[in-house]
């Protein structure tokens, strides 16, 4: 679109903060935020921003009115009394997903985290570091939490403040060569990986290794208390903390949200509500779905992360680019909907089947209770749950895409309904199938792990979950944005599939993934689809009908 000024000091206030969180200058108000790469990770980074105006933002009208001169009415005041900031303590209700966790009963569930490890090439001051990380465990709660079995439940409490001390390591690797260094962090980066306490705590851990080229600091947080979103909170009131340190400053972070506590209280509350009790049918007839297994090359009793292995393939710079904006217009589409777009064809070619099964994972923070702000809460909110793609049959790309997109629409609340009705409702759900592939897409990580003194360390950060532990998918696909390249990878057991299979997999989704890419951008029209709109009922053909008649009447 034509560059169009804000006018307004609420349109000059959006257009900062979509610059901040898209990384692209001189937005205006008619630039749509999805076709400058934003997505919903990016939209609830945005939200989270406008809160600590006293703003707040709900995504579902983001999604509905994605220009500034659109959105900027659907802005409004906090209301309201502020998230309490002292200290949350006591007891708090375990989320769907951590009670799917405990479900599970992984072996070796202390081990089971996320982390990250960043490269400063001038080095970490290691006093910094250590206020900092200290700082983040006493402002964001769910960093203190410990489990305990009582009677066949488990249990979920907070540690205080004087009971979690963060303990960082210093690390001297000077004087190895690289090949050294990366044996050597490696074997450290394992050792600190699997010395987490879910029990007791601690829950958090650093090591800072110190080398010649710079320092490497190694984060890890068990997965009970992180997920995707929190890890960008974390990441950037680390940077802003550590400047604060160093300068001696007291660390001060912007104001605490609603806590992991309130939400888990919110979210009980929630599943005995006549809106979730609206969606047990939709969820019923997804888990009454039969889907035939995926083709597998050779059977196994029991999947093991040991015998994991992956085949990673990536864009090139400009055709990222392409995905992550002008590809939308056409359709109206998110990342989403075309990368599920390229696996539905991949998979209906491989397996000859039109109906795919897939897990998917959301962020699970949407917007489904009135007055609570989760925006600048850490913890594991994510949201899984069940996707039946139907493949329209024929090659027709315009067709896949309105299809696979509709069909995603049609999730009620983008699936967050699904976890809080097996695991919170009086009435639980029973148990219904779980599809033998699962995709989750991670966002871009490239502007959150990046800032002015430190960047992503391209040294191995060890093995994030235990060997031991069982692997639930038979092929796990995973995309992400890293250094301005779209990465998918595909994760499988090497003891079920031959690697040539996966590689052939991973060739056909990229290749219709680039398929799709050009499809969209060099149509010029945009076409709309029922989701478009707001008559729940309307049906692509009837909808289509309704544009005939209009261009007859136009003649």
């Amino acid at each position: 679109a034509a560059y169009k000024a804000p006018a307004t000091e609420m349109e000059e206030l959006l257009a900062n903060i979509w610059q901040d969180v898209l990384g692209i200058p001189d937005i205006g108000i008619s630039d749509n935020f999805f076709t400058l790469g934003g997505d919903s990770i990016k939209g609830i980074q945005m939200a989270s921003r406008l809160n600590q105006h006293g703003l707040k933002l709900e995504m579902k009208d983001l999604f509905q009115h994605p220009t500034i001169e659109e959105l900027v009415s659907y802005v409004e005041r906090t209301e309201g009394k502020e998230a309490d900031q002292g200290p949350v303590e006591g007891e708090a209700i375990l989320t769907p997903i951590q009670r799917w966790f405990f479900d599970r009963k992984f072996t070796n569930q202390h081990h089971w985290n996320q982390s990250v490890m960043l490269h400063a090439p001038k080095g970490f001051d290691p006093i910094a570091v250590e206020k900092t990380l200290q700082a983040l465990t006493e402002h964001h709660d769910a960093l203190r939490m410990v489990y305990r079995e009582e009677q066949g439940d488990v249990i979920q409490a907070f540690q205080t403040i004087d009971e979690c001390k963060i303990s960082l390591e210093i690390v001297d690797l000077y004087g190895s060569d690289e090949d050294m260094l990366k044996s050597q962090i490696k074997v450290l980066a394992d050792r600190l990986q699997s010395s987490l306490d879910i029990n007791n705590g601690p829950i958090v851990k650093a090591e800072q290794y110190r080398t010649e080229k710079g320092d490497h600091l190694l984060i890890a947080i068990h997965h009970l208390a992180v997920d995707g979103v929190s890890w960008r909170i974390l990441l950037q009131d680390f940077a802003s903390g550590y400047l604060q340190a160093e300068k001696q400053e007291d660390i001060v972070f912007p104001p605490k949200t609603n806590s992991f506590k309130d939400w888990g209280e919110e979210l009980l509350a929630f599943s005995q509500s006549e809106q979730l009790s609206k969606q047990a049918d939709y969820w019923e007839q997804i888990d009454a779905e039969h889907i035939s297994p995926v083709p597998k090359d050779h059977e196994l009793e029991k999947r093991l992360v040991k015998h994991t292995s992956s085949v990673i393939s990536e864009l090139s710079e400009e055709e990222t680019k392409h995905l992550l904006t002008d590809v939308h217009h056409p359709y109206g589409t998110e990342i989403n909907d075309l990368l599920l777009s390229a696996l539905g064809l991949t998979m209906e070619e491989w397996t000859k089947q039109q109906k795919i099964g897939i897990n998917l994972e959301g962020h699970g923070r949407e917007d489904i209770i009135p007055n609570v702000n989760i925006s600048r809460t850490v913890g594991w909110f994510t949201a899984q749950y069940p996707v039946v793609l139907d493949m329209p049959g024929e090659r027709d790309l315009s067709a896949v895409i309105k299809t696979v997109k509709e069909g995603l629409r049609r999730v009620p609340d983008k699936g967050i309904g699904y976890g809080i009705l097996r695991y919170l409702s009086e009435s639980k759900q029973k148990k219904g199938f779980t599809p033998d592939i699962s995709f989750n897409y991670l966002g871009q990580f490239d502007s959150e792990v990046k800032t002015e003194f430190f960047e992503p360390s391209s040294y191995d950060m060890g093995r994030q979950v235990s060997e031991e532990s069982e692997a639930l998918y038979a092929l796990s696909f995973s995309g992400m944005v890293r250094n301005n390249r779209f990465v998918i990878s595909c994760s499988y057991n090497e003891k079920e599939y031959d690697r040539s299979t996966v590689e052939e997999l991973m060739e056909r989704f990229k290749d219709h993934l680039l398929l799709l890419i050009r499809h969209c951008t060099e149509k010029e029209d945009k076409e709309f689809t029922p989701s478009d709109f707001s008559a729940e009922d309307l049906e692509m053909d009837e909808m289509g009908d309704i544009f005939d008649m209009l261009e007859e009447n136009l003649k």
